[in-house]
């Protein structure tokens, strides 16, 4: 099943470009990422603007609570600007001779098995979780938090295109949480670009400002992005990782917020004054 569906995409890849194995290399997984952000933001942005339209309104975290179309037109703006970034790295040919020198495949050979991808996947989550931990937690420093993360939490009403708002020097450090795992557990980009549906889906719904039953939490990353910042001690470093927080169990990072919602089940609602970063400080 595996190889037969991979059969089809080279076909189609092979009809794209001539160079059919750098198309899947290089342009497929990156390329792949941003056309399923998109269309997973699409209609969050759409539900921004018009509440009363929106069928999961009433799973808002924070309640009567919307970016401004100024805001938003920035935060468009510098996703643009991310992603092409992203997509000149991936494709330069810097990268390709990496890859290669990697030995990473993409034709039939090596193709991952499903009982290969059932532990692929799930190493990558596990990876992804521990190295963007680090990662995040050294971004919340002094110095790197005021000149270049600061950026990503300018974001206070977490919106799912926030996932990508980030300083581009953040964006390109942060992304190497996301790029790693695959090339350490498989030696074939159908393993990247499996795991790549996954991470989007994961990162959208992380800021996507909805808690939506039956899929993983996102009220621990939304009150990341509304109390978490360098000047507020007690929630500097708070729900720092991903997925399942297991490293934020394993250091206590987790324990502030949950507490915070034991507090205030309701979250921030439109009446209650939230926290206010102005100049690395709280108002």
């Amino acid at each position: 099943m595996v190889s037969d569906s991979w059969a089809v995409v080279m076909q189609l890849t092979s009809q794209v470009m001539a160079d059919s194995h750098y198309f899947r290399l290089c342009v497929l997984p990156t390329g792949l990422s941003i056309l399923l952000f998109w269309c997973l933001n699409v209609p969050l942005l759409f539900f921004n603007f018009f509440p009363t339209w929106n069928p999961i309104e009433n799973w808002k975290i924070q309640k009567g609570r919307y970016e401004t179309g100024d805001r938003v037109a920035w935060m468009v703006l510098t996703v643009l600007v991310n992603q092409t970034l992203a997509m000149i790295i991936s494709c330069c040919n810097q990268n390709y001779q990496g890859l290669l020198d990697a030995g990473v495949k993409s034709g039939m050979s090596a193709i991952p098995s499903v009982g290969d991808l059932l532990w692929q996947i799930p190493a990558c989550c596990m990876l992804y979780d521990a190295i963007f931990f680090a990662c995040h937690c050294l971004m919340h420093t002094k110095w790197l938090y005021h000149n270049i993360h600061k950026v990503h939490h300018k974001s206070k009403i977490t919106i799912g295109i926030s996932s990508a708002y980030f300083h581009p020097v953040d964006y390109v450090f942060s992304a190497t949480a996301v790029v790693l795992p695959p090339i350490l557990v498989s030696d074939h980009v159908l393993t990247t670009c499996l795991w790549m549906i996954v991470f989007m889906f994961e990162t959208t719904n992380a800021h996507c400002g909805y808690e939506i039953p039956f899929m993983p939490s996102a009220k621990d990353h939304d009150f990341h992005h509304s109390h978490s910042f360098y000047s507020s001690k007690e929630y500097r470093f708070v729900t720092m990782g991903a997925f399942a927080l297991v490293w934020d169990r394993l250091f206590g990072t987790k324990e502030p917020v949950d507490n915070w919602w034991a507090k205030n089940p309701n979250g921030i609602t439109k009446r209650m004054k939230a926290p206010i970063e102005k100049d690395g400080k709280t108002d």
